[in-house]
């Protein structure tokens, strides 16, 4: 570790060397910029004294332009004067500065414009000078004829005329004596209109030429003008060009230099470093060795010194007191490594003995760990599935057996998504299995990547859960059932007391008889229809006495061959011998009826029919009918729903439902069980149980169907009911043998009885009014303050619901909707003598 420390400090010091020569090298470098930016410099000032010369030398063309006395001339100096004006432009362009190439290119616009106008004036010069050759040709041919033709004045006059022409080619000559040479023709002159034309033109063309010369010279002063100034623009920008790149260079160098002076003192204190970094390195080896020294004999199981020779106040100091601690520490982390071990046994004991099953998945989807539990779950072998195994693999090894995986709602789950989505947030689904095995699976995703699945047999909840749900089912169709009962009492009490008020009109026509005997049989009928809803609900009035089964069955057997078809072989085995139960005796047949007519219909082309009576003796005894056929049986999805109200199995026409939801009520309500098994074409066998009782456990029954309750002929009955419909056709009928008053609420008839009493003879009240009061505490109160007068309770709920909902006591006066007519006999009887 010495010889490291030491190699380490000589590298850090050739690096810290390295450094100074790059440092070094790089203000070279930068030395060498400026130079370059120096002759880049130097070249721009160059171009500008260039600019200098070349405006000179235009200024100097201009004059030559300006004295061109041929067309051609112009032409030849104009082109030299454009050359030279677009290599001026061209070496203006390559200026840099900005702000001077926009001055130079004004002033080059403003030399432009001065240049054009000159050439201009030029030619306009030339084409007078042309016009006045011709004028000048024409005056020779005229001064030649007028030899020849006229007299001496005349001559006279065109030969000044014409000396006059050949002046203008030296304006400064003959302007001054234009007055004396020209002199106007006079009438008698030949040729007169001709010279004085040729008069005109020589004076326009003078006036012409003389401002021509004006212009000339003023554009020549300004050439002259721009030009110098061009140059002296010019010549400034390259001076201050200079002077800048002298101040920058002076800076670049004297920073530099003492950039190179700082870098040869840091260096120095930088080897002045490094020596004393080596000494003060020597003694923190030898500690560090000291340390090193006792930790390998602690890490080789040797017994390292209690205390180490090192009194320190820097980081090796603070090493050598934390070794210390590390060493007191190190059995206790060896004892901790016991307890972890131990632990770690405990944990996988609890891992593998967990009901459910569990499995851990990376986030590359491989199977990480595993419980015993989940392979049994799946049926899996211990070598099926191993540590890396990707998640596609266990899952084909698990869907060996055909199952649907559903979610809570019963919909299908697509596993390419959840196997997704099992990374991001907690998943949870159901496999059904065909065998009835449901597994649920959750998924929860782990903080550090993949997920962990618990797997849960719920085969038995399940199972349990339809039990209850089913249980549910039917206690929620029982209380739809047993409201809708009690609304159709109080329409068929409406009807059937209508039917019975025509019935009794002595001038009934006999076909309206028989009209009305029919209504009143269909009438029934809905009384029974409604007294097996009453029964499915379980709220049905039972009438139970003690029946012995086995006789009551027996006495039955003529109806029931008479019931069934003629190919159904009906066998009765009775082995319940003196066996009684405190039962309905009337709904008992009729529920063993209406489970035979099942058995016979499930049978169209014949079969045998089983009604059998046992007895089984344990803890408690039960005595049990079984009515069981060979037909064809109920498939599993419709057994589900064979006790709804009006299900049935029948074609449309045959028959309002199978009846089993009444036979269930019955039973159940008579503390009974019902029980069915079916398989298709393998017939149903249908079990009806009920515990033996003691005979001293069943007091009497508590009503009779009819009261003997005698209506005093001039006395009157009071009928509260809140139905309109059933309340007058009560007080119709009642009407026809005693005086009645009706009333829809309570309160009302309270009121009348209070003024009169002495003539009320009977109280007939509906229990459910919807007044404040009800009719048990109308009663309650006619008892307090009439307690002579009777009162007689109706209604078309079930007693039992009365007595729970409305305190009706077992001893009351009671009738149940719709009120049958031999019911109101007993209140129209004629009174005793006594009486």
């Amino acid at each position: 570790m010495q010889r490291r420390a030491l190699v380490a400090l000589v590298v850090a010091t050739l690096l810290a060397l390295g450094l100074v020569l790059v440092a070094w090298f790089g203000l070279t470098q930068t030395r060498n910029a400026v130079s370059e930016f120096e002759a880049r410099t130097l070249p721009e000032i160059r171009t500008a004294l260039t600019l200098s010369e070349e405006v000179a030398q235009l200024a100097a063309l201009a004059p030559y332009v300006a004295s061109a006395a041929k067309p051609f001339l112009l032409q030849i100096e104009r082109d030299r004067l454009t050359q030279r004006f677009q290599s001026l432009v061209a070496v203006a362009a390559s200026i840099r500065d900005r702000s001077f190439r926009r001055m130079l290119e004004a002033q080059l616009n403003a030399l432009q414009s001065d240049i054009d106008r000159l050439t201009g004036l030029v030619e306009t010069e030339l084409f007078i000078r042309e016009d006045l050759l011709t004028a000048q040709f024409e005056v020779a041919q005229i001064v030649g004829q007028a030899t020849e033709t006229s007299g001496e004045q005349s001559l006279t006059h065109w030969q000044i005329l014409q000396a006059l022409y050949q002046g203008l080619s030296d304006p400064d000559q003959w302007i001054e004596q234009w007055a004396i040479l020209a002199e106007p023709p006079t009438p008698e002159m030949p040729h007169a209109p001709a010279y004085q034309r040729l008069l005109e033109l020589a004076e326009a063309s003078a006036d012409q030429m003389a401002e021509i010369a004006q212009h000339k010279a003023f554009l020549l002063a300004s050439l002259r003008a721009r030009s110098e100034r061009l140059t002296h623009e010019v010549n400034g920008f390259a001076s201050a060009l200079q002077r800048q790149v002298v101040a920058q260079q002076q800076s670049v160098h004297s920073q530099v230099d003492r950039v190179l002076f700082g870098m040869m003192l840091m260096t120095g204190l930088l080897i002045l470093g490094v020596i004393l970094h080596y000494m003060s390195n020597l003694k923190t080896i030898r500690d560090l060795g000291v340390v090193t020294q006792d930790m390998v004999q602690l890490a080789q199981g040797g017994e390292a010194p209690k205390r180490i020779a090192i009194t320190r106040h820097d980081e090796i100091g603070t090493l050598a007191r934390a070794y210390e601690v590390f060493r007191d520490h190190a059995g206790r982390i060896e004892q901790a490594g016991h307890d972890l071990r131990a632990q770690k046994h405990l944990l996988e004991t609890v891992f593998n003995e967990i009901q459910d099953g569990l499995s851990v998945f990376s986030d590359d989807d491989r199977l990480i760990a595993w419980n015993r539990r989940y392979l049994d779950m799946f049926g899996l072998a211990q070598g099926a599935i191993r540590i890396g195994m990707p998640l596609a693999e266990v899952q084909c090894q698990m869907a060996r057996h055909p199952h649907r995986n559903l979610t809570l709602a019963n919909r299908s789950v697509d596993m390419s998504t959840i196997n997704v989505r099992r990374h991001q947030a907690y998943q949870s689904f159901e496999r059904h299995y065909d065998d009835g095995r449901v597994i649920e699976f959750r998924s929860q995703p782990m903080p550090g990547g993949g997920f962990v699945t618990l797997y849960s047999d719920l085969t038995d909840r399940r199972t349990i859960e339809q039990q209850l749900q089913q249980a549910q089912k039917m206690e929620v169709l029982g209380q739809l059932t047993g409201g809708v009962a009690h609304d159709f009492n109080n329409l068929l009490a409406a009807i059937l007391g209508n039917l019975q008020l025509l019935e009794q009109q002595t001038d009934l026509p006999e076909k309206t008889r028989k009209y009305t005997e029919r209504a009143l049989d269909v009438g029934e009928r809905g009384t029974q229809l409604v007294q097996r809803l009453l029964a499915f609900s379980r709220k049905q009035h039972l009438q139970p006495e003690w029946v012995h089964i086995d006789a009551l069955i027996d006495g039955l057997e003529e109806l029931l061959e008479y019931s069934v078809s003629a190919h159904t072989q009906l066998l009765i085995r009775l082995q319940a011998p003196d066996t009684r139960l405190y039962i309905d005796p009337s709904q008992l047949e009729n529920a063993i009826l209406n489970l035979a007519l099942n058995s016979s219909a499930a049978m169209p082309q014949g079969g045998q029919l089983v009604i059998a009576t046992g007895l089984s003796l344990g803890e408690i005894p039960e005595v049990t009918v079984t009515v069981s056929d060979t037909g064809q049986g109920i498939p599993a999805e419709l057994q589900a729903r064979v006790l709804e109200p009006f299900f049935t199995t029948k074609p449309m026409g045959q028959g309002s439902g199978l009846g089993l939801s009444s036979v269930y009520g019955f039973v159940t309500q008579s503390g009974g069980k019902f029980s069915m098994e079916s398989e298709p074409g393998q017939g149903t066998a249908v079990r009806l149980s009920w515990p033996v009782p003691a005979v001293t456990t069943h007091p009497m029954p508590a009503t009779t169907s009819v009261l003997a309750v005698a209506v005093p002929i001039d006395k009157t009955v009071v009928v509260v009911e809140d139905d309109a419909e059933v309340r007058r056709v009560t007080a119709d009928l009642i009407a026809t043998h005693r005086p009645v008053e009706s009333f829809r609420h309570a309160e009302q008839a309270l009121d009348w009885l209070h003024h009169n009493a002495e003539m009320t003879g009977l109280i007939l009240t509906d229990v459910n009014l919807n007044g404040a009061l009800s009719g048990v505490d109308l009663r309650e109160r006619v008892h307090r303050h009439w307690p002579t007068i009777p009162v007689v309770l109706a209604s078309g709920m079930p007693r039992e619901a009365l007595e729970r909902e409305y305190g009706l006591s077992l001893g009351d006066a009671f009738l149940q909707k719709p009120i049958r007519p031999e019911q109101w006999q007993a209140f129209f009887a004629k009174p005793s003598p006594e009486r």
